[in-house]
């Protein structure tokens, strides 16, 4: 007699809540201000991502660098309490639970931004690599109800299921895109980020896709790239506010 399948484990999703660090710097004069929220990518750092923030934010505006929620060991690292941790937006293999956990992030560190000045109109997000797939998506439905001002995704992708030129979504179509992509990134080959342009500019009111030299990393050339296309759509003052 062969032994009882064993029945799998019932699954019951719930949230709570995890501490939420922000990196900011605020305009001292009273807002409104444009606000630009930057996540970094996989095993890094706010603090790390913060000096290059800034330096791509035009003044008078505001700067938040987000750290991701979640940490884990990086890999080679010693496990234990010395063991150097980095944070990430997410590694389940349910694609909704890692969606959550960035939307919920970004809703947070709008609302806290908003709460200081920061106009709700004027919110463009940036992200290297791991998040720039979670920043696309979420633009087409914005967790604070307004679209973004810009979006720039630095060395990263794009929704899996983006496979074709398509429209996006009433909020998506005001929202401006840069992507930076490198000629040597070892995720993101010359090859996959070709057809970035054509799929983001469908989806968006405008989308410029450069290519710079370098590797997986924040390509120096691009900070005073980033600092005009932001200044450019980022920062006129908002219908919003009229």
């Amino acid at each position: 007699m062969g032994r009882p399948r064993a029945e799998p484990a019932p699954r019951v999703t719930t949230s709570i809540a995890v501490p939420l660090h922000l990196f900011p710097r605020l305009p001292q004069t009273p807002g409104p201000f444009p606000l630009l929220l930057g996540l970094h990518g996989y095993g890094m750092h706010a603090a790390t991502l913060f000096p290059l923030l800034a330096r791509m934010a035009p003044a008078g505006w505001g700067v938040v660098a987000v750290e991701g929620p979640q940490s884990a060991f990086l890999p080679g690292e010693t496990l234990g309490p010395a063991g150097s941790r980095g944070f990430h937006w997410g590694v389940s293999p349910r694609h909704e639970d890692n969606q959550a956990v960035h939307r919920a992030a970004v809703a947070a560190a709008v609302a806290w931004g908003v709460e200081r000045g920061a106009d709700p109109a004027r919110i463009s997000l940036l992200g290297f690599s791991q998040p720039c797939s979670f920043d696309y998506r979420l633009a087409l439905d914005p967790p604070h109800g307004l679209p973004f001002r810009a979006l720039v995704g630095l060395c990263g992708g794009l929704p899996g299921e983006w496979t074709e030129p398509e429209p996006g979504s009433t909020a998506s179509s005001t929202t401006h895109v840069l992507h930076v992509s490198t000629d040597a990134d070892e995720y993101y080959s010359l090859e996959r980020v070709a057809p970035f342009g054509a799929l983001l500019a469908s989806r968006f009111a405008s989308a410029r896709h450069e290519i710079h030299a370098g590797g997986h990393r924040i390509p120096s050339s691009a900070i005073p790239v980033v600092r005009e296309f932001l200044e450019e759509h980022g920062g006129p003052d908002s219908p919003f506010l009229r």
